[in-house]
């Protein structure tokens, strides 16, 4: 598993910038994020960073060109095809986010979050077995995902909230 963490211990604004993205102030994390020096402007976890700010703001098509360059660096990020899901979904187009979730699956088997936005995805189409299978997957993953990697990929949740989010998406489908 490849967890995402600050750059470096001497974090040159990444800890303000991370704390202004739990405040969910993501315009003002963009902007820090911008500020910092270019040797920690251009890692992999700054440029993850951005596309999860970019996300969470609801800029779609320039989060969706911030992980387009991640893939680019490096193919195998299932960060950044968990993220490029969610912007092809924003951008009506279901098949290509199942595709990058399924890719980002593929890198990380137990990277819960592309197995809740499965699950989501396939409740909405009406397929309560995929749903299910999903919400039990992201429900038993959880609760041991790393706390960096929630904190960049979870949408503002709380672990507690995501598991509480699959317990109630499974007990909409009984």
């Amino acid at each position: 598993n490849r967890v995402v963490a600050a750059p470096a211990p001497t974090d040159h604004g990444w800890e303000r910038v991370m704390e202004l993205a739990r405040l969910e102030r993501f315009e003002e994390a963009l902007a820090g994020l911008a500020a910092l020096p270019g040797e920690v402007a251009r890692t992999r976890e700054a440029l993850l960073l951005r596309a999860a700010l970019l996300t969470n703001a609801g800029r779609l098509a320039e989060a969706e060109r911030a992980c387009n360059e991640a893939i680019a660096r490096d193919e195998l990020d299932p960060g950044a095809h968990y993220l490029l899901a969610l912007a092809r979904e924003h951008a009506g187009d279901a098949v290509a986010a199942r595709r990058h979730d399924e890719a980002a699956l593929y890198l990380d088997p137990d990277f819960a979050m592309p197995h809740l936005h499965l699950g989501l995805m396939a409740r909405r189409r009406g397929d309560l077995a995929a749903a299910r299978g999903a919400f039990e997957r992201a429900l038993a993953l959880v609760p041991g995902e790393p706390t960096p990697r929630l904190e960049l990929f979870g949408g503002g949740f709380t672990r507690e909230a995501l598991v509480s989010l699959c317990r109630a998406q499974l007990g909409g489908l009984a």
